[in-house]
């Protein structure tokens, strides 16, 4: 509770400013686009036409230099939450509007990153060096993106370039941090080219003060430096598209410590502990086609991911899991479109099919008799209408239908969104809808290292529904936007991971779970100045009617907010300035509501600065005041604040030096 009262005040106060009623002229209605390129590049100047629900747009550029990887920049977003299982630069999730990390769908330039063999898309593992932007639907997910995406959907564009040229950047920071990323695009056969390369490493060997394992007495804590908490990431993306053909090739590589557990260890004396290396290949090759009032296109796939986990010292293990390995491939195989019926409708369909292969060899299976072969097939079918209700196009109704098939079992899901445009830049949503999800390998097995088998799982289901408000016009001189909803989840037999130790756990279908929040997003930007704003309210709790009743859900900060001030200076606005405001609010650990997690409040600032036309230099420092390795956790019910189990690294210096050529 140390910052909680004065920062929830500070959030509300400038929402209230940046809500304030516009002075704006009436606009004009905008016509139902149709899907892909269409909506894509309307989407530049209006993020409200990728959906007719609840859209946010991250656009790296606009923070390019400052070391932040995907995880860092979705933190800007309001109703998503980042977590940080082992800190920064390790196994990173996303939890959107209350849901679990697997609920929540990722995909780059069209490839579903959600793998049957993860519990969910490690986002610390994807490049951000090449993105354009990523936008992230909450609510109602269009048919475009295959499932029913519970948790909604983080959609990563990456660059394609219109004109020749490249880009060359060095960075380095605290810890041990380097990266270094190369891109160059040209013509070439009739369409674009695009390749791009990048390397990061950091030793993550911050200093943080250890309760040796014993909260209750201080007098034996000591000041450590955390060990074995270092990562190397690399990766190559090759693009090329045309008007009607798009090819992708990616590949990446992760090469991760595993640090144990804090408390009590991290001296001098302590072993080597375990790694976990993963690489990931996928290609993708589509092609569009427009017959008549049809827009459609073809896509296929393939996706092969290989983790190798080892642990020499088996000081991780309880089990004797110390050498295991992951091979995952995928193939699959999409059709999409959209078909204007008349004036007042717009159809748009997709149907894909996907077949998945994980084998698994080690110590898991040699030592308990495991499984070492699973496959598994996956099909959507999904259906939805743009419905003008109006003669000028601003009352629109989209409902949607979906069939989603995972192992042979295939169930239907329902949602349907409603949108009008009033006059002066204002238009409200609403929107609601049915899920489902079936448990996937991960879940269902484990992985031989952290997570326990859990072969009795079964499908989940629930629904969903928000509504909201959104304004865009001119505010005090500034062009200026903002949103906030109301939303609202019911879940039946919750799929949640519990932590059954600090050394491993385990995933259960937890029983039912409710969440309702308010997210607010607002952006005012001047002639110099700009400012950013989102702030996220969540009361996530266990629905169950037994002794978890009521219990709050583990990594659903009940309070979350966001702040970003910029100003330009110097000649030609060669230089801007900015600092950057993080609030997260108490959490619990655990599904017992047992183990608490204090807030924490950082606050960054930086520099870009543009030497020369293409040369710019980018200098900061993330949390000033090193109030990551602080924060600690401690029981509800009784005993002192104690070492978190997996610190996170606090005051961290970078600079980049960018050049275009």
């Amino acid at each position: 509770m140390r910052h909680k009262a004065r920062v929830i005040s500070f959030f509300i106060a400038l929402s209230l400013i940046c809500t304030a009623p516009p002075y704006a002229g009436e606009g004009a209605a905008e016509e139902i686009q149709l899907p892909e390129e269409e909506v894509t590049a309307a989407a530049e100047e209006d993020a409200s036409l990728l959906s007719p629900g609840t859209v946010s747009v991250v656009r790296p550029e606009e923070m390019e230099g400052e070391h932040k990887n995907l995880p860092e920049l979705l933190k800007e977003v309001p109703g998503l939450h980042v977590v940080e299982s082992k800190g920064r630069g390790a196994y990173t999730v996303a939890s959107v509007r209350g849901s679990t990390a697997a609920e929540v769908s990722v995909f780059v330039d069209g490839v579903l990153m959600n793998l049957g063999g993860e519990s969910a898309v490690d986002l610390s593992a994807i490049p951000t060096a090449n993105v354009e932007r990523i936008e992230i639907y909450r609510g109602y997910v269009p048919a475009r993106f295959a499932g029913a995406s519970m948790g909604g959907v983080i959609n990563i564009i990456t660059k394609t370039p219109d004109k020749a040229g490249g880009a060359l950047s060095l960075g380095a920071g605290s810890y041990g941090k380097f990266n270094t990323s190369l891109s160059y695009a040209m013509p070439l056969g009739g369409g674009s080219f695009f390749i791009g390369a990048n390397y990061e490493r950091s030793d993550g060997d911050f200093e943080y003060t250890n309760d040796n394992n014993t909260p209750y007495t201080p007098e034996d804590d000591y000041r450590a430096k955390r060990q074995n908490n270092g990562y190397k990431n690399s990766d190559v993306l090759l693009k090329w598209k045309n008007d009607d053909w798009s090819a992708r090739f990616g590949w990446k590589r992760s090469d991760r410590d595993l640090p144990y557990a804090a408390p009590g260890a991290d001296r001098d004396d302590s072993p080597q502990g375990a790694q976990l290396d993963t690489k990931q290949t996928d290609f993708s090759i589509s092609r569009r086609f427009k017959s008549g009032a049809v827009d459609w296109g073809i896509k296929a796939e393939y996706l092969h991911q290989n983790k190798k986990y080892d642990d020499e010292e088996n000081v991780l293990g309880g089990w004797g899991e110390q050498h295991n390995e992951y091979a995952t491939d995928r193939y699959g195989f999409a059709i999409d479109g959209a078909w204007r019926l008349g004036e007042n409708h717009l159809v748009e369909f997709l149907a894909d099919y996907s077949k998945e292969k994980l084998r698994a060899e080690g110590d898991i299976v040699t030592t308990f008799g495991g499984t070492s072969d699973f496959r598994r097939e996956a099909a959507d079918v999904q259906l939805q209408d743009t419905i003008s209700l109006s003669k000028d196009g601003t009352l629109t109704f989209t409902p949607i239908v979906r069939w989603n098939m995972w192992g042979g079992d295939g169930e239907f899901s329902f949602g349907a969104a409603l949108s009008k445009e009033l006059p002066r830049g204002w238009t409200i949503r609403a929107s609601g809808g049915s899920y489902n999800r079936a448990p996937n390998l991960y879940e269902l097995y484990g992985d031989g290292a952290f997570v326990r088998p859990n072969e009795n799982l079964g499908w989940e289901d629930g629904s969903q529904w928000d509504l909201g408000v959104s304004w865009k016009g001119k505010l005090a001189g500034a062009d200026a936007s903002a949103s906030l909803t109301y939303f609202g989840r019911r879940s039946n037999d919750l799929i949640e991971f519990v932590m059954t130790s600090p050394r491993y756990g385990q995933y259960i279908n937890i029983g039912k779970a409710r969440v309702n929040g308010i997210e607010f997003e607002g952006r005012a930007a001047w002639d110099k100045w700009d400012v950013k704003l989102s702030a996220t309210w969540t009361d996530a709790k266990n629905a169950t009617e037994d002794y978890r009743e009521e219990q709050p859900l583990p990594n659903r900060p009940e309070w979350e907010g966001y702040l970003r001030l910029s100003r330009k200076f110097l000649k030609d606005d060669a230089a801007t300035a900015f600092a950057e405001l993080r609030y997260i609010g108490e959490n619990y650990y655990d599904t017992a509501g047992s183990i608490k997690m204090d807030d924490l409040f950082t606050v960054g600032v930086g520099l870009h600065w543009r030497i020369r036309e293409r040369l710019k230099l980018t200098l900061g420092v993330d949390d000033i005041f090193d109030e990551g390795p602080e924060l600690k956790m401690y029981s509800v019910k009784n005993g002192p604040e104690r070492t978190m189990w997996y610190p996170l690294q606090g005051r961290t210096f970078y600079a980049t030096l960018t050049w275009e050529f």
